[in-house]
C-alpha cells in the first residue's frame, strides 16, 4: 500500500468484512438483525452514490435508504465488490484529481459540490459511524462486536514497520473500543429529559398534540400517515395536515412511551438510540427508513417553535 487513502480504504474493507461476519451471530428472528442489515444497506447505497459522483456518472438511486432490505449474502457480495472498487480507484488518483471539485445533485434534489478528496473522506466517515451503530446494537443483543480501530489495523497489517515484529494480539483486536462501550451505556440510560411529575397524562398528551399541530401546519410533508402509539397514554395520528388522537391504521406506527417521544421531540434522545435499546418499535422498517428525514424535519419544526 503506497498511500494513506489506500490504507484507509483497505481498512474499510476489512472492517466491513468483520461486521458482516458478526451479523451472523444474531438470532434470525431478532429485530436487531434486520436493523443491522438496513443500516449496512444504507451505507452501501451511499458508497455507490458517491462512486458515481466521483466518476461524473448517473447512479440511479432516488433515496439512500432502499425500501427492500437485501439478504445478508447479497449484501455481503455487493459490499465486497464495492470496497475493492474504492481501493482500486484511489490507487490511481493524483493530487490534482483529488483536489478537483465536482458538481452533483443529492437524492433529495439539492445541489452539491465537493472535491474528490472530500467525497472519499465522507464515504469513510459515514461508514465508520454506521458500523458503530451496529456495534452498539450487537452489544444490546449480547454479541461482542468486532474491533474497528484504524490503529489496530495498521499495527497488524504492517507489523514490522510499526515496531511490532511479532504482530499485535488478536485478543486486543477483538475487543470493542471505548467509544462503543460508552455508546452502549448511553443506549441503556433512561431518557435524559422527562416531563414534570405533577403533570397529568392527558395534559401532556394534549400539549404534545398541539406541538405536532403547530409543526405540521397545513401539510406534514410526510406523504404517508403516521401514528405514535404511546403505550397506554394515548395516540397521536398524523395524516397530511390533520393531527388527532385517533387510534386507527397508519402507514407507519411508532410505539414508545410519551416520555421518550417528548425526549426525541426535544432532541434529548436520538431515535436510533431509542430503537436499539428497545424503547422504540416500528411497524415497518422500510417505510421508516424512507420517512426518516421527513419525520426529523417535523421534530425540528417543533424544537424551533418551543
Amino acid at each position: 500500500m503506497d498511500t494513506t487513502l489506500e490504507r484507509i480504504f483497505t481498512y474499510k474493507a476489512k472492517a466491513n468484512n468483520d461486521i458482516l461476519a458478526a451479523i451472523l451471530l444474531f438470532d434470525d428472528a431478532s429485530p436487531g438483525k434486520e436493523i443491522a442489515l438496513r443500516i449496512l444497506s444504507h451505507t452501501y447505497a451511499v458508497d455507490r452514490i458517491f462512486a458515481a459522483n466521483l466518476q461524473l456518472a448517473e447512479h440511479g438511486y432516488t433515496s439512500p435508504n432502499p425500501i427492500e432490505a437485501p439478504s445478508l449474502d447479497e449484501l455481503s457480495g455487493a459490499i465486497k465488490t464495492s470496497d475493492q472498487w474504492y481501493i482500486d480507484y484511489v490507487s490511481h488518483l493524483d493530487e490534482a484529481q483529488l483536489a478537483e471539485c465536482i458538481d452533483f445533485t443529492f437524492t433529495d434534489g439539492l445541489l452539491g459540490r465537493m472535491s474528490r478528496e472530500e467525497m472519499l473522506m465522507h464515504v469513510i466517515v459515514h461508514g465508520e459511524g454506521h458500523r458503530g451503530q451496529i456495534s452498539v446494537l450487537m452489544m444490546q443483543n449480547s454479541i461482542t462486536p468486532p474491533g474497528d480501530g484504524f490503529t489496530t489495523f495498521l499495527h497488524k497489517s504492517e507489523a514490522s514497520s510499526r515496531r511490532r515484529p511479532g504482530g499485535s494480539s488478536d485478543t486486543v483486536e477483538s475487543q470493542p473500543d471505548q467509544n462503543q462501550l460508552t455508546m452502549a451505556r448511553l443506549a441503556k440510560q433512561a431518557p435524559v429529559e422527562t416531563s414534570a411529575p405533577a403533570a397529568k397524562p392527558n395534559s401532556r398528551l394534549d400539549d404534545l398534540t398541539e406541538s405536532f399541530r403547530a409543526a405540521v401546519g397545513n401539510d406534514s410533508g410526510l406523504g404517508k400517515s403516521l401514528m405514535f402509539d404511546l403505550k397506554g397514554e394515548g395516540f397521536i395520528f398524523i395524516d397530511g395536515g390533520s393531527v388527532t388522537n385517533e387510534d386507527k391504521p397508519a402507514d407507519l406506527t411508532l410505539i414508545l412511551t410519551i416520555d421518550d417521544l417528548l425526549a426525541i421531540s426535544r432532541g434529548k434522545l436520538a431515535p436510533m438510540t431509542a430503537m436499539m435499546s428497545g424503547r422504540l418499535r416500528l411497524s415497518d422498517m422500510g417505510v421508516a427508513a424512507n420517512l426518516q428525514g421527513k419525520i426529523q424535519a417535523v421534530f425540528s419544526k417543533m424544537r424551533l417553535a418551543s
